[in-house]
């Protein structure tokens, strides 16, 4: 069973990209309620970690991650991404991996 996309924001300009992640056959009633994924801005990781790590988790190409960079950097968080509880937590965790808090909020409307 495959569960919904997730929708990754690449910056105010670029529009989303969805991504597919397999889930397995268990599902609670929070993966029919949509979460956003919230990158924190901090004073360790640098713009490089940032970019390598939004191209890793959700499959942007450079100039796509560098415009999250920048959002993070200026605004001091982003929302990179919406989807199920599951997924946005199996994102989370890989963005989390250099250090960086990383927020998974719901959003209230169904995943679609």
């Amino acid at each position: 069973m495959e569960q919904g996309p997730i929708h990754a924001y690449t910056g105010r300009r670029v529009p989303p990209v969805k991504l597919e992640i397999p889930q397995d056959d268990e599902s609670g009633p929070e993966e029919h309620e949509l979460y956003e994924i919230r990158i924190i801005n901090n004073d360790y990781n640098t713009y490089q970690e940032v970019i390598v790590v939004s191209m890793v988790a959700l499959g942007v190409n450079e100039a796509q991650a560098f415009a999250i960079a920048w959002e993070v950097d200026h605004y001091g968080s982003c929302v990179v991404a919406h989807g199920s509880y599951r997924a946005a937590q199996e994102v989370a965790s890989v963005i989390r991996t250099i250090g960086i808090e990383v927020q998974v909020n719901p959003v209230g409307g169904p995943v679609s």
